[in-house]
């Protein structure tokens, strides 16, 4: 009983007409629940800068992952989304009569947001598929070898030198 009661709730809402405002209203919620856990994990992050830099050199070598690329990317959107419908909504609360257009200026936040990631994710992509070159990554190769005078050709996190065996002592 509760759980029919439950689905035919979330059916209800998948289905409700309110159209545009609805959805916009959703995906605001949504994207601001993803900046959310964006900071929190950043502030993780930078705690792990300040107190165990070998660990966010470790990190950084993880965020390279095409997963989390478009991770950052879906992040990036997010911000954006949530920034624009942000300014519709005090458009809207501040000029009642802009109601009116409700709809057109929830698909001008939308179309905005799409319009402008596009630059972006060429930027964040192309490196993926050999497009373009890693932004960055020339200077993080820089601060590898400044930390790692030894390594003359960096190509990844610093590993430790192999366990040689001691020598054995000779007794003539």
């Amino acid at each position: 009983m509760g759980t029919a009661h439950k689905v035919r709730g979330m059916w209800t809402a998948l289905r409700y007409r309110g159209r545009e405002g609805m959805w916009t209203w959703l995906l605001h919620r949504a994207t601001g629940l993803g900046i959310l856990l964006f900071l929190i994990i950043h502030v993780i992050d930078t705690a792990i800068v300040i107190y165990w830099p070998g660990l966010y050199d470790h990190a950084l070598d993880i965020y390279r992952n095409p997963l989390f690329r478009v991770a950052e990317l879906l992040i990036f959107f997010s911000v954006l989304f949530h920034a624009l419908n942000g300014l519709r909504i005090i458009v809207q609360d501040f000029w009642p009569a802009t109601m009116l257009h409700q709809r057109r200026l929830s698909l001008a936040a939308v179309g905005a947001a799409v319009i402008l990631i596009l630059p972006v994710a060429w930027i964040m992509l192309a490196p993926l598929f050999g497009l373009r070159d890693e932004p960055g990554t020339a200077r993080h190769e820089a601060r590898m070898r400044a930390a790692n005078p030894d390594i003359s050709d960096y190509r990844g996190p610093a590993q430790p030198p192999a366990a040689t065996p001691p020598a054995t002592e000779v007794r003539p």
